[in-house]
């Protein structure tokens, strides 16, 4: 069984973005964490685009068990200042999932706030006691987020006030909710279990079914949309659907459908043969009901 979609919970703020305006009692000094998986060359721009070509950076593997891997490392990139470094940033994270904003609270913390960030590179599981994480993935971090206690969040964010992100919904914030204590953890404090996961899972789901009553809100047009649309991604999820592409095709064969409930007993037909793996499940459905 999944949870009722009547449970689905305000989400993280909504802000414009951190590049044009800082959040609300926003006081930190901005900092990008970026991926070169966005740009090959970020290590160029980040000299030739920093304030008199001096940055003050630091790609996160350097001095970690991935140090081998510098060359293809997330950086930490300090970036208090308009100008071309910031509007390079800004393009780069509306255009990709590249990374996040984080606010250090004291710049004499840049040390601090280094190691911290290199802790959340490495996580716990069931199945492995050391395993990378792009933490910093914009997609994942709501559910993250979501899925973190009090004190796990206090933790997570470390020497970081606030920490922005965009996803399908626009840019996100969340602040720190008490005074950092000070304390850097080891890599590898972050557990991520197997109900943690589900509730990641689940969550992103949310985050989806939000951007989709959104996107199809003109022929959504019965009573709470979003319940609607959250109720049937999880009936997708349950028929294994997975990809997100994969949802959507799913909602528009559900709207086709709204006069009987959905999916059929056809439609459960095709979803239960085993010679079609899900996209071809959806091209099945979609010639019958399309």
């Amino acid at each position: 069984m999944h949870d009722s979609p009547a449970r689905i919970e305000p989400m993280t703020i909504e802000i414009v973005s951190p590049f044009e305006q800082s959040p609300d009692s926003e006081k930190g000094t901005r900092c990008v964490l970026i991926d070169p998986v966005a740009d090959a060359q970020l290590s160029r721009w980040i000299y030739e685009l920093a304030p008199q070509g001096a940055p003050q950076w630091m790609p996160l593997f350097t001095g970690t068990e991935y140090a081998s891997l510098t060359d293809i490392s997330p950086a930490l990139v300090l970036s208090g200042e308009r100008g071309d470094w910031a509007g390079y940033a800004s393009a780069l994270l509306e255009q990709s999932h590249a990374g996040c904003v984080l606010y250090l609270e004291d710049r004499s913390q840049w040390t601090d706030a280094v190691k911290h960030c290199q802790s959340l590179l490495t996580i716990r599981t069931k199945e492995k006691s050391a395993q990378l994480m792009r933490f910093f993935e914009p997609r994942w971090l709501e559910p993250l987020i979501a899925s973190l206690t009090p004190d796990e969040l206090q933790a997570f964010l470390g020497p970081f006030s606030g920490l922005a992100w965009r996803n399908e919904l626009g840019w996100r914030y969340q602040s720190r909710l008490q005074p950092w204590d000070g304390v850097v953890h080891k890599p590898g404090w972050l557990h991520i279990g197997s109900a943690r996961q589900q509730a990641m899972r689940q969550k992103r789901l949310e985050v989806i079914a939000t951007e989709l009553a959104k996107d199809y809100s003109a022929v959504l047009k019965m009573p709470a949309p979003q319940h609607f649309v959250y109720d049937q991604l999880c009936l997708a999820q349950t028929a294994g659907v997975e990809q997100k592409a994969h949802f959507e095709r799913w909602i528009r064969l559900a709207l086709h459908s709204q006069d009987r409930p959905w999916p059929t007993a056809e439609a459960k037909q095709v979803l239960a043969r085993d010679d079609l793996v899900v996209a071809g499940k959806l091209d099945a459905l979609e010639r019958l009901y399309g």
